[in-house]
């Protein structure tokens, strides 16, 4: 080792954790360094210290007592009145001040709003009716097509037996490789033009 070790290598060291090249190097170390064998030698006494200790136990009712001991939480109180008052305030003061600066009263706003939201429903609901029969149409019609094209494969695969099936799966590879390679070298030539 060219610098003083790290204390967790001593440690290391000292629990006999350390791998073989590290230990050897060191113990080289150690005995060309005065200050790191004395740091080696009180880490040593600490370490049979702590070993020679007998395991502690921590009682089984700490946790509870603990517990016990931590002062309880404020219940919350519901406070949903305040904000429902302010809510309607705010409300009031809103629609108060829309008369006085406007001069339409809120019968004519209600009637607005809901002349405005019957328009977009009448719009919508239709439109929402027809993209689910027509959502509906194309799933039926997707799920037909899928079991109609399972239908004739597998007829068309008994017609053909393992054989035909191997010839059939052996013209589609050579088929997919002629394709592959021949795209490939009508890209190459497009590229050397």
């Amino acid at each position: 080792m060219t610098s003083c070790p790290r204390p967790e290598d001593l440690y290391l060291y000292l629990e006999g954790e350390l791998g073989p090249y590290d230990a050897r190097k060191l113990e080289e170390h150690l005995d060309r360094c005065p200050a790191c064998r004395d740091a080696l030698a009180e880490r040593r006494l600490l370490h049979e210290a702590f070993t020679s200790l007998p395991p502690f136990k921590v009682p089984a009712s700490f946790a509870r007592s603990v517990m016990d001991s931590l002062p309880e939480p404020e219940a919350r109180k519901a406070g949903w009145l305040a904000p429902l008052i302010a809510a309607v305030a705010a409300l009031a003061i809103g629609l108060v001040g829309f008369r006085v600066f406007t001069g339409q009263s809120v019968f004519d706003i209600l009637v607005a709003v809901n002349r405005f939201f019957g328009s977009v429903i009448a719009f919508a609901t239709p439109l929402a009716t027809k993209t689910l029969r027509l959502a509906s149409v194309l799933y039926k019609l997707t799920g037909d097509l899928m079991s109609l094209g399972f239908a004739s494969l597998a007829t068309f695969s008994r017609l053909l037996g393992p054989g035909g099936i191997a010839v059939v799966i052996g013209l589609g590879t050579l088929l997919s490789a002629l394709a592959f390679f021949g795209a490939r070298r009508f890209l190459h030539q497009g590229e050397q033009s």
